[in-house]
């Protein structure tokens, strides 16, 4: 690839991945199946914080008294993972909640988390706020140990602990590209997969509200929601609302997940991850070049014309950015689309808010229950449409109502999931959905 070239050199196109298992922990749903539930209904599972959340006589700031909590952040049965008591009550609750999803996870694609002991298995998540150390600092002061630091402050500890209670050998990485950060963790365990250095890969990312330092900021940024709905691609849209959100994949490559007769719930197809750039005035400015050019890049890599996309699960978050994520997403979906084949459009924010390091692996799960359901469930809170976005140029289709997934006749029914962060990071997924008989990235 010559320096400045923005197509990657493609010698041989990538095997595709097998989505094998789900484990997932999100307001208003534990496990994939309520989660569906919850957006075939179109329901808000968003709602006051709980009682018990923040100190007492903490002030909570306007935009966050409002948002998407999970309840029993706190309860843990240390003794399961073989964790002393100390240790575990210095444990950033993110930790504790990874590693039973990850159980989850794992038991949903048929497997026992015992059986993997030693195997070159990888792990890769995203975390990128660690409010919990915030709290120790303020209970223990002088009483900091290692523990303390290991529990709360070290991110690194998120993928290294359940590596070590799991007992894999593969990679162990803990990533933050804000809140692009899971789904950047699920590009990079593809590839890891790919690459024949792992043979099993755990990917998502984790996110838990437990402190107001971070929603105070973002308040007086003027980026929440004061209403507390996330309201994605609609007129009236004044913010997002912050949410705790716990997800993982268990993903192997297709070949293999066939040949040892896993479950497979669908397929990824390629993916692919970009940078702005200098191709805007501030770093946390959202950029539809830099967003484009991952899609493009993504369907390169998936072997997919982007006019038979037939969904698209967008970051979405009921802001400003909507507008330049729609702008980039028209300019790409557009091409070779023959008039008359929409592509729906949705997020799972309108359902349980932002859950920022964790929102790429929630929206890349309700893709995958989608292609499991041939249906589209209806994105909330859109009643007139933006101002700010073109829509008779657009080939998008905002879903109020469940909808069956558009597809092409005779091929697999594409959907695809859109993230971004602040720090300037894209990533764009290709998904198939998953035919015993006919293989979705040649059908």
């Amino acid at each position: 690839m010559s320096r400045h070239s923005s197509q990657p050199d493609r010698e041989h196109k990538p095997a595709p991945v097998a989505v094998i298992g789900i484990g997932c922990r999100l307001p208003g749903a534990h496990g994939p199946g309520q989660l569906w539930e919850l957006l075939r209904s179109g329901r808000d599972a968003t709602r006051s914080a709980p009682a018990d959340r923040f100190p007492a006589g903490l002030e909570v700031p306007a935009g966050g008294r409002r948002g998407g909590f999970l309840d029993g952040v706190e309860e843990f049965e240390a003794g399961f993972f073989g964790i002393p008591d100390d240790e575990a009550a210095v444990m950033d609750p993110q930790q504790r909640l990874l590693l039973l999803t990850a159980w989850e996870a794992l038991e949903d694609a048929g497997a026992d988390p015992r059986g993997l002991t030693g195997s070159r298995s990888a792990v890769f998540v995203g975390q990128s706020h660690a409010e919990h150390w915030e709290r120790l600092r303020e209970a223990r002061a002088d009483a900091l140990d290692l523990d303390c630091l290991v529990g709360g402050h070290q991110r690194s500890l998120l993928a290294g602990r359940l590596s070590f209670h799991l007992g894999l050998r593969g990679p162990s990485v803990t990533l933050d590209c804000a809140q692009a950060s899971s789904l950047a963790a699920i590009h990079l365990a593809c590839l890891s997969l790919r690459a024949g250095e792992s043979e099993l890969a755990l990917a998502g990312g984790a996110n838990l509200l437990l402190a107001t330092t971070t929603t105070g900021v973002f308040d007086g940024a003027g980026v929440l929601s004061a209403e507390g709905r996330c309201r994605f691609g609609d007129a009236d849209a004044d913010g997002f609302v912050r949410s705790d959100g716990v997800g993982l994949v268990v993903l192997k490559a297709l070949d293999r997940a066939v040949a040892d007769g896993d479950p497979i719930r669908a397929v990824i197809l390629g993916s692919a991850m970009s940078h702005d750039g200098a191709t805007k005035m501030r770093v946390t400015d959202p950029s539809g070049d830099g967003q484009a050019l991952a899609m493009r890049w993504a369907y390169e890599d998936a072997g997919i014309a982007p006019g038979d996309v037939g969904y698209v699960e967008a970051h979405g978050t009921g802001t400003r950015i909507d507008a330049v994520e729609l702008g980039a997403l028209t300019e790409v979906l557009a091409e070779g689309r023959p008039p008359g084949r929409p592509c729906l459009v949705g997020s799972v924010k309108t359902n349980v808010g932002h859950c920022e390091a964790a929102a790429g692996v929630a929206g890349l799960i309700k893709a995958v229950l989608c292609l499991e359901h041939g249906q589209a469930p209806p994105s909330l809170h859109f009643r007139t449409p933006s101002p700010l976005v073109d829509w008779d140029r657009l080939p998008l289709v905002v879903p109020t109502s469940p909808q069956p997934l558009p597809t092409v006749p005779g091929r697999p029914t594409i959907a695809a999931v859109n993230g971004q962060g602040m720090s300037g990071t894209n990533v764009h997924v290709v998904l198939g959905r998953w035919a015993r008989h006919r293989h979705p990235a040649t059908a």
